[in-house]
């Protein structure tokens, strides 16, 4: 019977230690045909974009035209519209107990209609009283609007380059390191790296393609798209990122502004090149009309000089397929190095209080971002700025101080609770008088900057809203004058227009103490527009 036992368990052991080996056997087998498929897919894509850099090359050679610039689009300088204080009215005083019986003597009808303009006041209605405004004598007031009748882009995920993967070689290297806002990017180029322009002819460029399109600087293109990955860069930021890089590598040149060309068109942006005597010019296709940039049409798309307003240019109108137009949206939250700054404390005329920091590295990046609008119309800049979100860090800290005073109120209250804390907690101050200009905040900058104005705080308030509340809201533009309106899940007395169907009340971030529903004086609610945000 020892013996039976003692052989069912070494054919136990000696199947098992088969099934092992025939398992090995299967995963080497396994890797070895990924491998070989990973190796085909590789020399395929490869192939196809060495065919389709080869076609720019010799398309560089014929391609080129000489053209006359658009003149850069100037911002409209607007009008300066003050702030107004609501005048809260004082309490009304309980009568004297000996006018008791002649008040009752004078009691009016109970049938006749009380004023239907009296002011908000404030009811302690609870401990938290001084967060609700009683706004039952306020009339509900439709407004006639005019929507905004250009269209905004959606938020688009950053272009795909010319191939999915770029295997760099394994050829000698050396590395370029930038500290972008405060961030450590490194990317490496060939070692020795002896790109130079033999001149600005069309066959000397078409050479020079040729030479960066080899295998050589395929580890410098991976390295940036990696990069552009790993940190969440928006377009602009991976535009400005490549131009730091490559100036890093070849100073302010011609050599740099090719490459910076070469990088962008692989990773999938459209782009063209323009030339006069002596210099190269990058000219990117965008979404926005980029201000104080002077840009080209071609093929009935505007192409932006990076380097601001410039004369005359010959322009290669060589082309990719599937070219991405630069997005100036900031769909997601950058992952820049944090440098936090210093705590501020914010506190309402209501009695909200919340403590904030920002990153000061992101501070730095807003300062330098470009300024646009869609089809001329000045009035869609401001939905860049607030559709931009906030940074987690700044969710994480900031909205559970906001959320623990609005989780306590319903949500007309809610939303009339924040619309306090933008409109008292922030000292006002024009623009001309800090900036020498006009000057839009995101809303990080808000919550960073000692003063703003009107278009910060509704941009700012319009975030909260949708973050903190879940309701939608809608910009408000009066000529010289932003203010929001919501869409609130109840009705709600006051001022209100009707986008798409659906009532959005007025609430002004620069009308102080004004509640809910109320529009600024001197705003002629007839000449409103709507901007709509995502």
């Amino acid at each position: 019977m020892r013996k039976q036992l003692l052989s069912v368990l070494l054919l136990f052991c000696v199947g098992l230690t088969y099934a092992q080996t025939t398992f090995e056997e299967y995963k080497k087998q396994q890797r070895a045909q990924y491998k070989q498929y990973k190796s085909e897919q590789q020399a395929a894509f490869d192939a196809f974009r060495k065919k389709c850099n080869e076609d720019y090359a010799e398309f560089m050679k014929h391609a080129w035209e000489k053209m006359e610039p658009q003149p850069a689009v100037e911002p409209v300088k607007e009008k300066i519209v003050p702030p107004v204080v609501y005048q809260e009215p004082e309490p009304q005083q309980p009568p004297k107990q000996e006018d008791n019986k002649q008040i009752a003597q004078n009691k009016p009808d109970d049938k006749k209609v009380q004023p239907d303009n009296k002011p908000d006041t404030l009811t302690k209605v609870n401990p938290l009283d001084k967060l609700q405004a009683v706004n039952e004598q306020i009339k509900s007031k439709p407004i006639a609007v005019q929507p905004v009748v250009v269209v905004l882009p959606k938020p688009t995920p950053a272009p795909e380059p010319i191939v999915p993967n770029v295997e760099p070689t394994e050829d000698p290297t050396s590395t370029v390191t930038v500290k972008y806002y405060g961030t450590v990017i490194k990317v490496k180029f060939p070692e020795p790296d002896k790109f130079k322009l033999k001149s600005m002819s069309e066959d000397a460029l078409s050479a020079a393609w040729m030479e960066l399109s080899e295998d050589a600087y395929n580890v410098t293109l991976k390295d940036a798209l990696d990069a552009r990955k790993k940190y969440q860069l928006c377009d602009w930021a991976y535009v400005d990122l490549l131009q730091q890089v490559t100036e890093k590598q070849y100073g302010q040149t011609n050599e740099a502004v090719f490459m910076q060309d070469y990088l962008l068109t692989q990773s999938g942006y459209r782009v063209r090149l323009g030339a006069d005597d002596k210099q190269l010019y990058l000219l990117i296709a965008s979404q926005y009309d980029l201000f104080n940039r002077s840009y080209f049409t071609i093929d009935g798309i505007k192409f932006y000089a990076m380097a601001g307003k410039v004369k005359g240019l010959k322009v290669c109108k060589a082309q990719f397929e599937k070219e991405n137009t630069l997005s100036l949206q900031i769909a997601q939250p950058q992952k820049l190095t944090t440098a936090p700054t210093d705590e501020r404390t914010l506190t309402s005329k209501r009695g909200v209080t919340a403590k904030t920091k920002v990153n000061k590295n992101d501070i730095n990046f807003f300062d330098k971002y470009p300024e646009a609008c869609i089809g001329g119309d000045g009035t869609t800049k401001w939905a860049v700025y607030a559709n931009t979100p906030l940074s987690p860090a700044i969710k994480q800290t900031l909205y559970p101080q906001l959320k623990e005073v609005t989780d306590k109120l319903g949500e007309k209250e809610a939303v009339g609770a924040l619309l306090n804390w933008v409109q008292t907690a922030f000292k006002y101050e024009y623009d001309d008088k800090v900036w020498g200009h006009d000057r839009v905040f995101f809303a990080e900058e808000t919550l960073y900057y000692p003063s703003c104005d009107c278009e910060d705080r509704s941009i700012l308030f319009s975030r909260l809203v949708r973050d903190i509340l879940g309701l939608d809201v809608v910009l408000l533009y009066y000529p010289g004058h932003l203010a929001t309106a919501v869409r609130f899940n109840q009705q709600v007395k006051g001022d209100y227009l009707t986008y798409k169907g659906k009532n959005y009340v007025v609430c002004d971030p620069t009308y102080i103490n004004a509640g809910v529903g109320r529009t600024m004086p001197g705003m002629d609610n007839q000449k409103a527009k709507v901007i709509a945000l995502k």
